[in-house]
């Protein structure tokens, strides 16, 4: 067995392992797993709040989002289906990000439920590497007694702190 079979070999133990339940890379002891991700209730609201605001500017996010958005946190995952898209050009050195945050056309689409998205994308190390092949409307993403006209019509009269 050469170098080439021995690394082949354990490119493909790795990826099996990552597909699998996890583990730790042979080479640099690592963690590793890719993650089922999908579009949860919160993550549907906080594109509906984001997607009824003025498409073309960017949203102060940490000063002007509903206290409801910012304790979830689940705003930045939508960028994983393209919904959402940051702003990091007014980024300061001591921030990582500025906060600035808008949805992508795609986002507002899904949001007024003009659009279908992968059910579930599949994640490692913050990136996606794969998405299902299944097709859901925004309204999969809530309960089934959920209202999805009752909710985009309150957050489409929803203001803002400023």
């Amino acid at each position: 067995m050469n170098n080439e079979t021995t690394l082949e070999q354990l490119r493909l133990n790795w990826e099996a392992m990552k597909k699998g339940d996890g583990g730790h890379c042979p080479v640099c002891r690592r963690w590793g797993k890719i993650y089922p991700r999908g579009i949860n209730s919160t993550m549907a609201k906080s594109l509906i709040w984001i997607a009824s605001k003025n498409s073309d500017e960017w949203i102060d996010v940490p000063n002007t989002g509903p206290t409801w958005v910012l304790r979830s946190n689940q705003l930045p995952t939508l960028r994983w289906w393209d919904m959402v898209e940051r702003n990091d050009s007014k980024a300061s050195p001591e921030n990582k990000h500025a906060g600035m945050w808008r949805a992508t056309e795609f986002g507002r689409m899904f949001a007024q439920n003009k659009a279908t998205a992968p059910d579930k994308v599949f994640t490692y190390n913050g990136d996606v590497v794969a998405k299902s092949i299944r097709f859901i409307p925004i309204t999969d993403c809530f309960g089934v007694k959920f209202n999805y006209r009752e909710v985009f019509d309150s957050f489409g009269n929803y203001q803002s702190k400023s």
